[in-house]
């Protein structure tokens, strides 16, 4: 193997650990940003009366603008996913050349695939987005309920409620999937700058 690939394996399996630590990162915000705010909502209900006067009405912006933000972020996540994939394609397809000049090393256990999709339902972070994606629809909810608490039919408010958090969790889940699956046929230039050959 010749020393740019050489350079270029080490490279790329550094970027792979970059955006693998990135991702974990985002995903980390999202669940510290999830925890506070229902603490943030507790502590202003429990300051008096008063408070407790516009409870819901806080509780709604600030549950659309926390569902928002969530939303931002995990674009980001699905990005950094896509981002991911072409560094681990380019190891694997270095790896194979490095292979096939070997005549002693037959017995390869690492992985050669170049044109695996970047949505793989296996994958932790699949599994982390649906984790961001529930949260989005857990706070969609909240803040759906909340424009309702105060109506004369609590129970339709609830169900109303959960149905559009869950419809909307599956939603950006399904969308991001599509969009994972669809970008990572495409060549990396075609793919992340909207230009160049499709593979």
């Amino acid at each position: 193997m010749n020393e740019f690939l050489k350079i270029e394996y080490e490279q790329c399996l550094s970027l792979i650990k970059y955006y693998d630590e990135r991702h974990q990162s985002l995903v980390k915000f999202c669940a510290g940003l999830s925890s506070a705010v229902p603490s943030l909502l507790l502590t202003i209900f429990q300051l008096g009366d008063q408070a407790a006067t516009h409870f819901w009405e806080f509780t709604a912006l600030i549950s659309g603008v926390t569902t928002l933000g969530l939303l931002s972020v995990y674009t980001v996540l699905v990005q950094t996913r896509l981002y991911f994939i072409y560094p681990v394609r380019q190891v694997n397809a270095i790896r194979r050349v490095g292979l096939d000049s070997q005549t002693e090393f037959t017995n390869n256990q690492m992985y050669l695939n170049t044109t695996f999709s970047a949505f793989k339902w296996s994958s932790s972070h699949t599994l982390l987005n649906g984790f961001v994606a529930l949260q989005i629809g857990a706070f969609s909810s909240l803040s759906t309920y909340s424009l309702y608490a105060d109506s004369t039919k609590p129970d339709c408010a609830v169900i109303t409620a959960a149905g559009i958090g869950l419809f909307l969790s599956l939603l950006v889940f399904g969308i991001s999937a599509w969009y994972l699956h669809a970008k990572s046929k495409q060549s990396p230039d075609k793919s992340i700058h909207g230009r160049g050959k499709e593979e």
